[in-house]
């Protein structure tokens, strides 16, 4: 058996994302890059070469460079897009670091339980999971729909989606037995090692606190004040019936018109 796809993005180098490939020790069909930094020629290069290098448990690497960065959950989306026929995905940040053993154990996990709708590879701040290396089912993203990108560019998409269960429970995984690395640390040390990307751009550090903030008020505003205690006094949609799903998204819908892999026939000089 193998994991169908593994999605990750980057913003600032190849460097995280190099040793995340390099812990990769179980089979994987796809592991897809979102490059968020596709202006910069340096880091596009180092990510094309590294996409064109054998691995012994990865059948196929893909980068897509995209012209402005889309988000955290626009990549997070375009991974689920782009796999559309992936009965799961496994996203992770770039600085992550596999332990040995954790994508098979979560791979047999998920295998073992197709009514597991999520896996978190660690349970996080206040057990509610931690966002930085999770698998997500197929059968969650049509109830539930993709990612709220309107959290342009980071901070809140996760904690946004935990609040789409809190009154629609639905069956999760919180901690795997192996474990992994966040930055230089181990996964419990997120707060200390996590957050590279702020930490290679000092001088965004205050644009990035207002960004934190404007994303504060907007979940406070779609959710209640109590999501901050991961509990939403109001329910968005909820005239449907508590049905919490963010955009238009149907899953199913788009994976019956689906055009495949398309291939164009090379030219002949042969007579028909």
């Amino acid at each position: 058996m193998s994991i169908p796809v593994i999605g990750t993005a980057v913003i600032v180098d190849a460097y995280w994302v190099t040793r995340l490939i390099a812990s990769v020790d179980h089979p994987v069909d796809d592991f897809f890059i979102v490059n968020n930094n596709g202006l910069n020629r340096e880091v596009c290069d180092a990510l094309d070469l590294l996409a064109k290098l054998p691995h012994r448990f990865i059948k196929r690497i893909h980068v897509t460079h995209m012209p402005g960065n889309i988000g955290c959950g626009g990549a997070w989306n375009l991974i689920i897009r782009c796999y559309m026929h992936a009965p799961y995905w496994v996203i992770t940040n770039d600085d992550v670091a596999f332990g040995a053993g954790l994508l098979k154990e979560l791979e047999e996990k998920a295998e073992a339980d197709p009514d597991v709708g999520m896996i978190h590879a660690y349970e996080g701040d206040f057990n509610v999971g931690s966002w930085d290396l999770f698998m997500i089912r197929d059968h969650i993203i049509q109830r539930f729909g993709l990612f709220d990108e309107n959290l342009y560019p980071a901070y809140g998409e996760d904690a946004d989606y935990h609040m789409r269960f809190v009154h629609n429970p639905i069956r999760k995984i919180m901690n795997l037995d192996a474990t992994y690395m966040h930055g230089y640390g181990d996964k419990t040390q997120y707060h200390i090692h996590g957050k590279q990307s702020r930490k290679s751009h000092p001088e965004l550090e205050e644009k990035l606190r207002w960004i934190n903030d404007i994303n504060i008020e907007y979940l406070t505003g779609k959710w209640g004040p109590g999501w901050r205690n991961c509990w939403p006094t109001t329910v968005p949609w909820q005239g449907q019936g508590h049905h919490v799903k963010d955009g238009s998204f149907d899953l199913e819908f788009a994976r019956k018109k689906h055009l495949g892999d398309l291939k164009i026939d090379k030219p002949t000089d042969d007579p028909v």
